[in-house]
C-alpha cells in the first residue's frame, strides 16, 4: 500500500508559468518576457502570479511588444489558492523563441473576442462562448429512463461535452447509468471497516453527490467554476456518512474555436472528511473516467494512447494522454484526455474497453494507495475536445504545453521598453 504525496511546489510549477516571485502593485510597469523553451507553441495559457499583500490595480492592461508597436492583449486575473493574471501566448511561438510583454496600470483596451462565460441553470453549470455551448457539468440528479432503479441517480459530472461544431461526444448511457460523461468513483475502497463502491451505484454502497458551488468566473481568457462534492458511504443503516469531501476547479480556455478544437482543465482534491482514512485497493478500474458518444460503440469507436497504442492494444498500459474518438451523423469528433506529471502515478493505467466507448485512468492497477487527513488526493487533467481525427503530434503538443508550459520572468521597465 503506497501513502498519498505531498504535491510540492516544483510540480505545481509545472501547472502554471514559472515566475520567481509575485507581482505587485507598486512594481508596474512591468516587462514580461515569456520563453518558449524546447517545444513551439499554438495558443497557449500564460500567467505571472499576484501578490496577495499588494495585489494590482482594478484596472491594468496588457500589451505585447512586436518590432516596436504595442499591441493590446486580453489578460484576467484568477483568484485561486494562488493569484494569477492569465492571458494567451496567441498563434505558433517556435521553440527557442521568446516574446516580450508590457503590463502597466490604466483601462484594458476593447476586444471583439467572445467573452467566455460560466451560465447557471436550476439543475446545472453551463460553460459557454458565444451561443457556442462547452460542457455542462449537472448538480442535480438527471431524470432515469423509466423503469431504471432510483439508486442510479447522481449529480456531480460532466455531461455533455460538445465540440465546436456542435457534435456530442460523451454519453450518460441507458445500458450503462453509472457511467456519466466526465465523473470519478472508486470501485474497491475500505473506510472505517466497510468496503464502500462508489463506482457500481447499483450495489446502494455509496454514492457521490453535488454539495455546492463555491465560485464562477467568466471573461475575455477563461471561464471556470469550483464546486464541491460528496463521497457517502451508504454502508450503516440509516445513518450515510461522508467518507471523502471532493472540490472539482473545471477552467475552459477561449482557444481554437475556429480551428476546430478546445481545451478545458480539471483539477480534482480529494480530502478525507474526518479522521478516518480511506483506502483504495487493487482494482482493474476506477478513477477519472469518461463515456463516449453513444454512436461509438463496438467497433464504431477508436482509441489512439501517447505510446502509439490503439483499443486493442491500450488496456492497462501507462500513458501520458488517452485519445477516444469516433464518427457522430458521419461527423468524426473526440476527446482527449491528459495526464498531469505531478498525478499520483503518471503515466497512468488506462482501463479501455474493448466494447463500449468507454476508458478511465486507473491507479488502483498498480496497487493499493491510501488517502489520509494529512494528505488529500491532488489529480490534473487537461481535455481537448476536437472536431475531426486527433494528429499523435498534436495531441503530444498540446500535453507538452500541459505540463511543461512556457516560462514566464518579469523584470522592471527600462525607458527602451516604452
Amino acid at each position: 500500500m503506497t501513502r498519498m504525496r505531498v504535491t510540492t511546489p516544483a510540480m505545481l510549477l509545472l501547472l502554471s508559468t514559472f515566475v520567481a516571485r509575485p507581482v505587485s502593485a507598486t512594481e508596474l510597469p512591468l516587462k514580461i518576457i515569456v520563453a518558449a523553451g524546447t517545444h513551439s507553441r499554438v495558443d497557449v495559457p500564460v500567467s505571472i502570479s499576484i501578490s496577495e499583500n499588494t495585489p494590482l490595480p482594478a484596472r491594468i492592461r496588457l500589451w505585447e511588444l512586436r518590432n516596436g508597436v504595442k499591441v493590446a492583449v486580453p489578460a484576467q486575473r484568477d483568484r485561486g489558492k494562488t493569484a494569477h493574471l492569465w492571458w494567451i501566448l496567441t498563434g505558433e511561438t517556435p521553440a527557442d523563441t521568446q516574446r516580450t510583454y508590457l503590463l502597466e496600470a490604466g483601462a484594458p483596451a476593447a476586444h471583439t473576442a467572445p467573452l467566455i462565460h460560466v451560465r447557471e441553470s436550476n439543475d446545472h453549470l453551463e460553460i459557454v462562448r458565444g451561443t457556442a455551448r462547452l460542457l455542462r457539468y449537472n448538480t442535480t440528479a438527471t431524470p432515469l429512463p423509466p423503469g431504471a432503479d432510483p439508486k442510479y441517480k447522481r449529480s456531480g459530472y460532466i455531461n455533455p461535452v460538445w465540440t465546436p461544431s456542435g457534435q456530442v461526444v460523451t454519453d450518460r448511457a441507458e445500458n450503462y447509468l453509472h457511467q456519466l460523461g466526465v465523473w470519478l468513483a472508486y470501485v474497491g475502497t475500505r473506510f472505517e471497516g466497510r468496503a464502500p463502491n462508489f463506482w457500481d451505484l447499483l450495489n446502494g454502497k455509496a454514492t457521490v453527490q453535488y454539495t455546492g458551488t463555491q465560485h464562477k468566473t467568466s471573461g475575455p481568457v477563461f471561464a471556470s467554476f469550483t464546486i464541491r462534492q460528496n463521497h457517502i458511504d451508504l454502508g450503516l443503516p440509516k445513518r450515510p456518512k461522508v467518507a471523502l469531501q471532493e472540490t472539482w476547479r473545471v477552467r475552459a480556455w477561449n482557444v481554437g474555436t475556429e480551428e476546430g478544437y478546445w481545451i478545458y482543465d480539471l483539477e480534482t482534491t480529494l480530502r478525507c472528511a474526518g479522521p478516518s482514512p480511506l483506502t483504495v485497493k487493487k482494482h482493474s478500474w476506477g478513477g477519472m473516467a469518461i463515456r463516449g458518444a453513444p454512436q461509438w460503440y463496438g467497433d464504431q469507436c477508436n482509441v489512439l494512447t501517447s505510446e502509439g497504442k490503439t483499443r486493442a492494444q491500450a488496456n492497462h498500459s501507462r500513458v501520458r494522454w488517452c485519445d477516444i474518438s469516433g464518427a457522430t451523423d458521419a461527423v468524426w469528433s473526440g476527446l482527449t484526455t491528459m495526464s498531469h506529471p505531478g498525478n499520483l502515478r503518471h503515466p497512468e493505467p488506462v482501463r479501455v474497453n474493448q466494447t463500449i466507448p468507454y476508458f478511465c485512468f486507473v491507479d488502483a492497477y498498480l496497487g493499493d494507495f491510501t488517502i489520509t487527513p494529512a494528505e488529500p488526493l491532488v489529480l490534473k487533467y487537461r481535455f481537448y475536445v476536437h472536431d475531426d481525427k486527433v494528429e499523435a503530434s498534436r495531441a503530444e503538443r498540446v500535453w507538452r504545453d500541459f505540463a511543461e508550459p512556457p516560462q514566464t520572468t518579469v523584470t522592471k521597465v527600462t525607458p527602451a521598453d516604452r
